[in-house]
């Protein structure tokens, strides 16, 4: 291959600009859309990659086996550090505590998390100071470490190093500046301070070491080169079990639970796919493997369908350039100059579709950022687009070998006689079989996108047992004052169209939150773990809940009940798990000893996704809790208005988030509502790909079947059976790619919605929906070419 074949096959492109643009742009999307998918995979391969030998480095997880619905979650009693430490197993070991401040300087107010840390917490996660002294930062009481981010929303443009800030009226100097934490890592950071922080509170500063029952927050280690993960996760289970934990329940019910928590240990460099933990308290952003993994195939796919598309329109194109490629050989063109000017011109192509597929790319990669829900800016570097177009080439390479070796087969004098017999049988079905490719990727993600999208869109209508229209819902600070959090309730309430508050522990619905729950018996002595759900005397009427039997909570009567008479409701899940048979039955019922009475039966009312069975559930009157429900018919911008200074003058420094109570239910498939997006764009491409090369196989079709078509013609065949002999192929060749595709659309469907415990009713219409789009999208492909076959002169056919 010469420099001399690139310009010649610049100029023969040149001279055909439809065909030119058609295969540039065809090629362009699929490269647009491979390297975005492509540099996702890679980028969520990656996260905690530059933590130092992150698959030495472990980070602690437990699970309480006493609440109704034991999750994995990260943040772990501080008293795991020492455990740790005292194994011996471990080199090094870290804890990172989170703690919420209000930064003030210069008339400036930021509310941000500091995470507090011990000095080995640097070094462990590879952390070097940009400016100033880590090491001093973290040792000393008033000392801060500021990422670069958080130092330009405190202080701009200004230098940050040895400024001061004040926090809670004392007073602390930023001795370092940190350069970001990396995106896609699952220990961020903005402010770290050391473990002997003023912000830290004394008295729990120093009970965190021996502290089992309260959650500090994570704790990392580094394993010792002579230890396993086994080994030291049976130290710390035995730790764990001989800690007030095992108190927890009574001895005689240990031998059924087991362990009351457990522990377990999991490498950084699998934390960010740990599905486990998603979704959990404090789980932060998770992915899932095999999404992650179908996401890359799916990229792979398309690049090779387009990479197919070309090699279908450059093969037919080669086919009508059988004279030149005649005369070619008869004057002296060797095989290889051939098959170099079929290479040049290939490359040309793909190499011109990298470049535009990378402009594609970038302007596309704020849309697609948005919606993987990730920051992927860093996303096109030089370097990857080098490689980018690097594979470009190869690709370009590729694809000139069969309409290459196509040339080679012509012979001269059939060529200039108009004799071709450059195409074959075994390249006709090579396309057929491609197609038939084309359309079961096609027919897979169309019908997977359909069945997921009708889970998520049925998942966000479900009823959640209450009429959420018209409620919103605040959460109050943690850490607030209880006369706050009654005056704010008290204030809202007597805003002109607030109908009424309630509250209750956590707003209903709420991903991510740790639950309460206790330990139940039943009349007949059964133990169980049901849900405890802490609410105001008014809750079920803000809520529009009415009673399935027996009473609900009344303001006029019940207030917070003294521990000789405590009432209760239950939800149905409740007393199906009691043993009774019907509502009714359950009302005066003394259950766990006499210490709950039931006065009333609630219908379920949902405080989790569709993907767990709703829990049994006991309520109990405790006007003192942090979710603040509003039964409003104000619009909520309005209603934000209201709201907001009465906050401000309760809660100074802390943002307002005030929510409908629908979009807690929706939080919940976020991550499903992207990728079935994701899955619809990949299925759209996949379907213009698959309609663009059937297009191609009609065109050569017809042109290859011209004599054919007019001798039935002549023996009298009408244009419907002329229509019938040209869809048949298609259809056949649709029918087939339906066969190969929608038994992987069903297997995907089927794994997907195995997580649910409630799924949509849908049968198999997402199947049935995939292939009619299929057919349809090969009769709009095949329509006028069918309709030039019928239309065939047969004197011109014959001519030709």
């Amino acid at each position: 291959m010469k420099l001399r074949d690139f310009r010649i096959g610049w100029r023969l492109l040149a001279k055909e600009p439809a065909y030119t643009a058609v295969v540039v742009a065809g090629l362009a999307l699929g490269f647009a859309a491979c390297f975005l998918l492509l540099g996702f995979v890679r980028y969520s391969f990656s996260y905690d990659s530059t933590v130092p030998d992150n698959r030495r480095v472990y980070v602690m997880q437990h699970k309480v086996n006493v609440i109704p619905t034991p999750t994995w979650i990260e943040f772990m009693p501080l008293a795991f550090r020492q455990a740790a430490l005292t194994s011996g197993m471990a080199s090094q070991v870290s804890a990172a505590i989170p703690v919420m401040a209000v930064f003030e300087t210069d008339g400036r107010k930021l509310r941000e998390e500091v995470t507090i840390v011990d000095p080995v917490f640097p070094a462990m996660f590879g952390i070097e100071p940009l400016e100033g002294d880590l090491r001093a930062a973290l040792a000393r009481p008033d000392g801060l470490a500021l990422t670069r981010h958080t130092a330009r929303a405190l202080f701009g443009d200004a230098a940050a190093l040895g400024r001061r800030v004040t926090i809670d009226g004392r007073a602390y100097r930023v001795m370092a500046l940190l350069d970001d934490a990396p995106a896609n890592t699952t220990m961020p950071y903005r402010v770290l301070a050391g473990s002997a922080s003023a912000l830290w509170p004394a008295d729990q500063r120093g009970a965190a070491p021996t502290q089992w029952m309260g959650l500090g927050g994570k704790v990392y280690l580094r394993l010792a080169a002579d230890a396993s993960p086994a080994a030291l996760t049976t130290a710390l289970q035995a730790a764990l079990d001989r800690s007030p934990w095992s108190q927890m329940v009574p001895p005689e019910e240990l031998p059924r639970i087991g362990h009351v928590a457990e522990v377990r240990l999991r490498s950084l460099s699998e934390a960010y796919f740990d599905s486990e933990v998603a979704g959990g308290f404090r789980g932060g952003v998770r992915g899932n493997r095999t999404a992650v993994i179908a996401l890359g195939l799916i990229a792979i796919l398309i690049l090779a369908l387009a990479a197919t598309n070309y090699v279908n329109l450059a093969t037919v194109r080669t086919l009508r350039r059988e004279r030149e490629i005649g005369v070619r050989k008869l004057i002296g063109a060797s095989r290889a100059s051939l098959v170099g000017l079929f290479a040049a011109e290939s490359m040309l192509v793909a190499l011109v579709a990298g470049l535009l597929g990378l402009l594609l790319a970038w302007l596309l990669l704020p849309l697609f950022a948005q919606l993987v829900d990730r920051p992927l800016h860093g996303l096109l570097t030089p370097l990857r687009a080098g490689a980018a177009l690097l594979l470009a080439l190869l690709i370009g390479a590729a694809s000139s070998l069969y309409p290459a070796a196509i040339a080679l087969r012509m012979r001269p004098v059939d060529a200039l006689a108009t004799r071709g017999n450059g195409d074959n049988v075994r390249g006709l079905w090579l396309r057929r079989a491609l197609s038939v490719l084309q359309f079961a990727v096609a027919t897979a993600l169309s019908g997977a996108t359909l069945a997921i999208g009708w889970q998520t869109s049925f998942a966000g209508r479900a009823d959640p047992g209450f009429d959420s229209a018209g409620l919103s819902v605040l959460t109050l600070p943690r850490d607030s004052a209880a006369p706050a959090r009654r005056a704010l309730r008290a204030q809202i309430e007597r805003l002109p169209g607030v109908a009424a508050v309630a509250v209750s522990g956590n707003p209903i619905g709420a991903p991510g939150i740790m639950k309460g729950s206790t330990g139940v018996k039943s009349e007949g002595g059964v133990a169980f773990v049901v849900k405890l759900q802490e609410v105001s005397s008014n809750f079920f009427t803000v809520f529009k809940v009415a009673p399935l039997a027996g009473r609900l909570f009344d303001p006029a009567i019940d207030t917070a009940p003294p521990e000789s008479t405590r009432v209760t409701i239950a939800n149905m899940a409740a007393v199906r798990a009691l043993g009774y048979a019907s509502p009714q039955e359950a009302i005066g019922k003394r259950i766990d000893g006499g210490y709950w009475t039931i006065i009333g039966v609630a219908p379920d009312v949902r405080d989790q996704s569709l993907r767990e069975p709703i829990q049994p559930t006991l309520y109990r009157v405790d006007e003192g809790q942090f979710a603040l429900s509003v039964r409003s018919a104000l619009p909520p911008a309005e209603l934000h208005a209201l709201v907001e200074p009465l906050w401000m003058r309760q809660f100074p420094g802390h943002p307002l988030e005030l929510r409908s109570a629908h979009s807690y239910y929706a939080e919940n498939y976020a991550d499903d509502l992207r990728l079935s997006r994701l899955l619809g764009a990949a299925s759209v491409l996949a379907i213009a790909i698959a309609a663009f090369g059937i297009y191609v196989l009609a065109a050569f079709n017809v042109q290859r079947r011209g004599r054919e078509i007019v001798l039935r013609k002549l023996h009298g065949a009408g244009r419907a059976a002329i229509a019938r002999l040209v869809g048949r192929e298609f259809a056949m060749l649709v029918g087939l790619g339906a066969a190969v595709g929608l038994p992987l659309a069903a297997l995907a469907t089927e794994r997907y919605l195995s997580g649910f415990a409630e799924r949509a009713p849908m049968g198999a219409w997402p199947l049935a929906g995939a292939l009619a789009l299929a057919a349809l999208i090969a009769l709009a492909a095949t329509a006028r070419h069918t309709l030039m076959a019928m239309r065939l002169s047969p004197a011109a056919a014959l001519r030709d």
